[in-house]
């Protein structure tokens, strides 16, 4: 349960995140029309570019950005939010954000944020009146076909016609009559050519996305960038670019505090490293990516946080208490916040582990 503070925080938090995200789309499509970049701009184009998995990039001049977008928030041990990672071509949560949201159905009435009920306006807006909405798994993420199939029952519910369909057996052909795909997924690897066919597709507006294919905006890499946005030197700690030519981040090992050095592009806690709960690791990874000619990485300060007891059930049914390390999963939109959920785990490598528990949030 949180505080109305902190749901007051979260919601300036998430508009100026989303208000951020589209600012910096906006450039990097203005600076791959320009001739003369320096130094920096080049840069930032470059990482674009390397970041845009075979999907769109910023030379494509599509300015919009998802409607709505996952942004993972680490809580200190004084109840603050700060932002581990801006993930904004990842639809895939939803599906757990609803389940969430179903579990606290015959609960007495609560406060709760939009939720469903926001997740379908969202939507009402981008499929027009009996059209198809289509989801669309990869063959290499059969893992979240679940989630994805509980998303599609509910929007069902509320109206609006959701098909799951896997990638061996859909055609762009299939999208008519005004339909849409929620995403064009970045990891569609099984079928050579179908990338290209759905990318031209969309180019020519033969087929609508709710999501505009821009997943080079996921990449961690961006992050120092979004920090230098207006509004958001508070919630991003300070996260720097690691590469042969970016020696800046040498002076955040001196000061005496924990670090997280993470790939551009990675999953869960792959390529996540810790300073002081792996630091012979940490180091290792350091030295590989300071000798990289391109950033591939960077290193951020790591939050302090401290462990929460909560309740939860043993193989055996049986009631125990645990302590568990949160992260905070905010789905933003450009009004705020659309809905939050809580991972946990008994330490503070939370992501992507079998053993974590989620947790729906009400607000007092």
């Amino acid at each position: 349960m949180r505080t109305r503070k902190q749901d007051e925080e979260h919601a300036r938090l998430a508009k100026n995140t989303f208000a951020a995200v589209q600012n910096l789309n906006r450039n990097l499509c203005a600076l791959s029309s320009q001739k003369m970049l320096d130094h920096k701009e080049a840069e930032l184009l470059r990482i674009a570019n390397k970041a845009s998995r075979s999907l769109l990039r910023p030379l494509d001049q599509e300015t919009r950005i998802p409607p709505m977008f996952k942004v993972d928030l680490v809580l200190n041990s004084r109840g603050q939010f700060f932002i581990a990672e801006v993930d904004v071509y990842n639809p895939r949560g939803l599906g757990y954000a609803v389940l969430l949201e179903k579990s606290l159905l015959g609960l007495p009435t609560q406060r709760r944020f939009p939720g469903m009920n926001g997740l379908r306006d969202i939507l009402s807006s981008h499929v027009a009146p009996g059209a198809v909405l289509y989801v669309l798994i990869s063959e290499f993420e059969r893992y979240y076909e679940t989630a994805f199939g509980i998303l599609c029952e509910e929007l069902r519910g509320h109206g609006i016609d959701a098909k799951m369909v896997r990638e061996s057996t859909f055609s762009s052909a299939l999208i008519k009559n005004e339909g849409a795909l929620l995403s064009i997924p970045d990891t569609l690897d099984r079928r050579p050519g179908f990338r290209e066919e759905l990318i031209s597709a969309y180019l020519s507006r033969r087929i609508q996305t709710v999501y505009p294919p821009v997943a080079y905006l996921g990449s961690k890499a961006l992050l120092p960038y979004l920090r230098d946005e207006e509004g958001m030197s508070e919630f991003i700690p300070e996260t720097l670019l690691v590469g042969k030519k970016r020696r800046e981040w040498q002076g955040m090992l001196s000061s005496g505090k924990h670090h997280v050095l993470k790939a551009a592009v990675s999953s869960g806690m792959k390529a996540v490293h810790f300073s002081d709960l792996d630091p012979d690791e940490f180091k290792e990874k350091l030295s590989m990516a300071a000798a990289l000619k391109n950033p591939s990485f960077v290193l951020q300060e790591q939050v302090a946080q401290a462990p929460t007891a909560v309740t939860v059930f043993d193989d055996e049914g049986s009631r125990i208490v645990g302590e568990y390390y949160f992260r905070v999963t905010a789905y933003v939109t450009a009004e705020g916040v659309l809905d939050v959920e809580v991972t946990g785990r008994p330490d503070r490598k939370v992501h992507g582990a079998p053993d974590c528990i989620q947790i729906p949030v009400i607000l007092q």
